[in-house]
């Protein structure tokens, strides 16, 4: 029996130790609800909840000096992870590609006019909604594919949402790693062999990876190759934002700031040349508040500072679709 008293008395102090602990408990509960996160145990909610305020911290240091950074941060769903978790769930862009392999390359000549001051293909119906990439490491799905979602409606004015779901489940033997990485490159070797893609009502996500399902009843859009912008080429690669359409990229996303950016544009000192880590959209470029930036769709981001990889789109049907993502470039914009 005493034991057993003593027993309670220890899990009655270990409760309340973890909910004196819980600080800003309002706060931890309206993220959690809006995250949907939830805890097996009470341990493991406070050692979250630790990590949570560490980055709550983090945030609000930054934001004070916001005007010195020129971009702010906003807590996010990332706020009760790890940096191990968050690198192996979403910096898995794989760098396995020979680009001195490519033949083909951008000919900016072939484009007569003037860059543009200003670029934004979501203007022109190119560019379609925030997509959520969730428990996969699939970001060059999403980039691959809203590189092809942007040149097939420029090409053929209609904008077709497409399947990443194809490509996460179907690109393995091209070189891709299904939800542990991959990179746009080997996604466009697949949708090039395979004649194209599904749409992506046909073929939804679910943040898995599962076995190829393709059906060629469902393709939603084609490409016949890709080409190169020639590295260290910022003009050329305003060019191809202008007169092509979005562009995938990889970018360095290294630094925690890039985490949980929120507003304002987006730079870094410590961005990397050859430590390419996340695939992402540019759809765009521009001036805000007297700084050159890069827009970027993952939560639609003002970049200053992005290191880029190569490639482009050629396609099918007299048209050239002409699509890039970025190669290993240094764009210091700050």
């Amino acid at each position: 029996m005493k034991s057993f008293m003593l027993l309670s008395v220890l899990l009655a102090a270990a409760v309340a130790a973890t909910q004196i602990n819980l600080q800003y408990p309002e706060e931890w509960q309206l993220w959690k609800s809006k995250h949907g996160k939830s805890y097996n145990t009470q341990r493991e909610e406070l050692d979250r909840h630790l990590l949570w305020l560490t980055n709550r911290e983090y945030i609000n240091g930054h934001n004070k000096n916001s005007h010195i950074f020129g971009f702010t941060l906003a807590m996010n769903h990332f706020g009760d992870m790890t940096d191990k978790e968050f690198n192996e769930m979403y910096l898995t862009y794989r760098q396995d590609i020979d680009h001195g392999n490519y033949t083909k390359v951008f000919d900016a000549s072939q484009y007569s006019a003037d860059i543009p001051d200003t670029v934004d293909w979501r203007t022109s119906n190119a560019v379609t909604g925030i997509k959520t990439q969730g428990n996969c490491g699939a970001s060059y799905a999403f980039s691959a594919v809203g590189a092809l979602e942007g040149a097939w409606a420029l090409a053929f004015g209609n904008l077709v949402t497409l399947s990443e779901q194809n490509i996460i489940d179907c690109s393995v033997p091209y070189g891709n790693y299904g939800c542990r990485g991959g990179n746009m490159y080997n996604a466009f070797q697949y949708i090039v062999a395979n004649d194209g893609i599904d749409s992506s009502d046909s073929y939804p996500y679910s943040e898995s990876q599962y076995s190829c399902r393709y059906s060629q009843d469902d393709n939603g859009a084609q490409m016949s190759g890709c080409v190169c912008i020639s590295s260290g080429s910022e003009d050329d690669l305003q060019m191809a934002l202008a007169y092509i359409g979005p562009l995938s990229v990889a970018v360095d996303a290294s630094n925690n700031a890039f985490k949980y950016y929120s507003g304002g544009v987006y730079s870094s000192t410590q961005c990397s040349s050859s430590y390419l880590t996340h695939a992402m959209l540019v759809t765009g470029y521009g001036t805000y508040n007297g700084v050159d930036y890069y827009l970027v769709k993952n939560r639609q981001v003002l970049v200053s500072c992005l290191i880029i990889i190569l490639y482009a789109l050629s396609i099918t049907n007299n048209y050239i679709l002409q699509k890039n993502t970025i190669k290993v470039l240094g764009i210091p914009k700050a």
